[in-house]
């Protein structure tokens, strides 16, 4: 009787992660779309935020001055017959004292699969507070964290080609966190990351942009130091395709967790 709160939290995140990620997976009708309709999702999908899996981490995971690296991959493509895009990442994240904060900082490189396209560089900064944070445990081996943050990013990219292409990105998302414990050091964490953003790119001729919404979901386990990660990102455009990707991640520093 005692696992039913753990079991009911546990339960009630975990259909709605599932339903997120039947939302983010879900083909969208395609219809006709404007312009700064196109712009700002070429600047988001071009931009760390959503050319890379997002990476599940528990709420208030990192203890202040204890680092991590992630490496990233992210890939999509528009239909059936379009080839894949991918993007190779990698992100830095320090955890801080204040506000339960982390500061994280990402540099990628996306290939753009066309007989005429070269790749994109891109960077990111971002900087996430947990609001909330609440542990339900029955006992040490139930017990399941829960936490609520805010995350702001800026990113940018620039085309390595010949033209002078540009994209730039800003967002808000709400990331709602997970983490329950499975045997010794090892933990699962799954997260939903629903959220709005600014993109906008540039060209020799040419500049658009304006606002979508987004959400993402990752899953990751965590042995020790080494987290696994699997993870979908979806920038809300009708006919647009979802990325999906993974990750794996290192802890540096201090291993023990920050209170949320």
């Amino acid at each position: 009787m005692r696992l039913r709160p753990v079991r009911g939290v546990a339960a009630a995140f975990l259909a709605l992660f599932a339903l997120t990620i039947a939302a983010t997976l879900a083909p969208l009708s395609a219809v006709a779309q404007s312009t700064n309709q196109l712009g700002a999702w070429d600047g988001l999908m071009l931009s760390p935020i959503g050319a890379v899996a997002p990476v599940a981490r528990g709420p208030g995971s990192l203890a202040p001055g204890a680092n991590e690296i992630s490496l990233r991959y992210g890939r999509w493509s528009y239909d059936s017959d379009d080839a894949i895009h991918d993007t190779f990442g990698i992100t830095w994240t320090r955890g801080i004292r204040f506000a339960h904060a982390e500061i994280s900082i990402t540099g990628a490189y996306a290939l753009v699969e066309c007989p005429t396209c070269s790749a994109w560089a891109s960077g990111e900064v971002s900087a996430q507070s947990t609001l909330l944070g609440r542990t339900i445990a029955n006992a040490d081996y139930t017990s399941v964290q829960t936490g609520l943050a805010v995350k702001l990013s800026l990113g940018g990219a620039k085309y390595l080609g010949a033209e002078a292409s540009t994209a730039g990105s800003a967002t808000v998302t709400v990331p709602l966190d997970i983490t329950f414990p499975l045997w010794r050091s090892s933990h699962l964490s799954a997260m939903l990351v629903p959220g709005l953003g600014f993109g906008h790119v540039t060209g020799t001729d040419f500049g658009a942009g304006g606002f979508l919404p987004m959400t993402g979901a990752a899953f990751s386990w965590t042995v020790a130091r080494v987290s696994l990660n699997v993870g979908a990102q979806r920038v809300f455009l009708s006919g647009a395709p979802t990325q999906v990707g993974a990750a794996i991640s290192f802890r540096l520093g201090s291993a023990k967790q920050a209170a949320p």
